[in-house]
């Protein structure tokens, strides 16, 4: 059982570093594209021919890197709790309740702040003001 728990750790957190590395190109190429679009060049990077396919790219990138991450969080959380002093039976209920603690603030945060930024989008279209629109 210890082989198996420390390889979970580990390939957790390697699949971690990999999926941070995505991003970090991802972000990277998504930077450029907006330079280049400032000004006035074509918003293409990473190789693609123009500025859909490069979005492609990106939001592709970006997919599996947060899917790496995630798989790798899960891997490693799933090592901690199996190597736990305290045991399967006390710390997986804890783990899993957390998880699901955190996944309904997300949803109820996202749903709090997605309308009122709807909100502010449709006030800023009606007066004609982009000034207006939440800052990123």
């Amino acid at each position: 059982m210890s082989l198996m728990v420390e390889v979970l750790i580990v390939g957790g957190v390697a699949l971690d570093l990999v999926g941070a590395g995505v991003l970090s190109h991802a972000h990277n190429a998504e930077s450029i594209v907006e330079l280049r679009e400032e000004i006035g060049q074509e918003g293409s990077a990473v190789g693609e021919r123009d500025a859909v396919s490069t979005h492609a790219q990106l939001l592709a990138e970006k997919r599996i890197g947060f899917l790496l991450l995630t798989v790798g969080l899960v891997l490693y959380l799933t090592g901690l709790v199996l190597k736990s002093p305290e045991g399967v039976q006390t710390m997986a209920p804890i783990a899993a309740g957390v998880v699901v603690t955190g996944l309904i603030v997300t949803l109820v945060f996202t749903r709090v702040v997605g309308t009122r930024v709807r909100n502010q989008a449709r006030e800023a279209r009606d007066n004609q003001d982009p000034s207006a629109l939440p800052e990123q």
